[in-house]
């Protein structure tokens, strides 16, 4: 049997909002847009109505002409669009509305019923689309001397908070980051016969250091190099430090260096990332590649801790 996957759940709270009282009557909102052969010429470029209140909430209905891609075939799309929530805030409402397209000729209007979850990242409701040529059709009564009526009502809209014991992992990314480099110059480099540790590098509030292995076991023929965080084993078991590093083996010739740029997630499981092969050792003696000058090699290291991963 396959497994069913269950998106995040929110529930709703009445700090804010609420839904239309039993027999109260109330108008949905009607946008009237005249010369509407205009919109024709102005493919997929927004129109957006006046604000308007409807739940205790403030919105706008937004239209755009689209064409298909298969057919070329183009369409009106129409949305309602929660003009309060934001990314910066965190909101969440969920609202229950209704789009129309208005028959000025025989009162059968169209008309779709959404309920939708308004949020930071996904502020436009259900899309309303119609094909222009019914709209454009003298009998549907929906294009009169040029002119198109479009209407919203929200029967319902509710301030919501996410159940977060539906959310598997939480990333949560610092707001001020700050780069730490870190330079090694290590001498008599090819004398080396066991792995070497790199002072400790503090970034984000966490201590790191750099594993070296020199053409050493269990890296034979390679220069293999590792960021590793400090007493990672120790490290909360569900909780996860999200980090930009960097790692460069300096060419003090040519200026080519060689470099890798990696994000990854250090854990009490996973303390240790960077490349068991990241140069061959052949290459480090090469006198023409500039990694070995006057018997000192240089490593460049950047470390960015961008944030922290909790896990539920």
């Amino acid at each position: 049997m396959a497994k069913v996957h269950s998106t995040p759940k929110y529930v709703p709270i009445l700090t804010q909002g609420g839904e239309k009282k039993e027999g109260e009557e109330t108008n949905p909102f009607r946008w009237m847009i005249e010369g509407f052969s205009t919109l024709l010429n102005h493919t997929a470029v927004t129109h957006r109505s006046g604000n308007f209140a409807a739940c205790g909430f403030t919105w706008n209905l937004q239209l755009e002409i689209k064409s298909s891609v298969e057919d070329n075939e183009k369409s009106l799309c129409l949305y309602l669009f929660s003009v309060e929530v934001s990314s910066n805030t965190g909101s969440v409402v969920k609202a229950t509305y209704e789009l129309l397209i208005y028959d000025q000729l025989h009162g059968e209007n169209i008309q779709i019923n959404g309920e939708d979850y308004f949020h930071g990242s996904s502020r436009y409701g259900l899309c309303f689309m119609v094909p222009l040529k019914k709209i454009s059709d003298p009998k549907s009564g929906l294009l009169v001397n040029d002119c198109c009526i479009f209407g919203a009502e929200v029967m319902e809209a509710l301030s919501c908070k996410l159940v977060r014991e539906c959310v598997s992992e939480c990333l949560s990314l610092k707001k001020e980051i700050n780069p730490q480099k870190y330079t090694w110059v290590i001498k008599n480099f090819l004398k080396l016969s066991a792995m070497r540790v790199s002072e400790v590098i503090t970034s984000g509030g966490y201590s790191w250091h750099i594993n070296l292995y020199p053409n050493v076991k269990p890296y034979p023929n390679f220069l293999a190099m590792f960021v590793v965080l400090d007493k990672f084993i120790l490290f909360p078991s569900k909780t996860r430090v999200y980090v930009d590093y960097s790692l460069c083996l300096v060419d003090q010739i040519n200026g080519k260096h060689e470099k890798i740029s990696v994000r990854d997630q250090f854990s009490s499981g996973s303390g240790r990332w960077g490349l068991p092969m990241f140069l061959k050792w052949k290459d480090i003696q090469n006198p023409s590649r500039g990694f070995l000058h006057n018997e000192t090699c240089i490593v460049e290291a950047s470390l960015t801790v961008l944030g922290n991963v909790s896990i539920t």
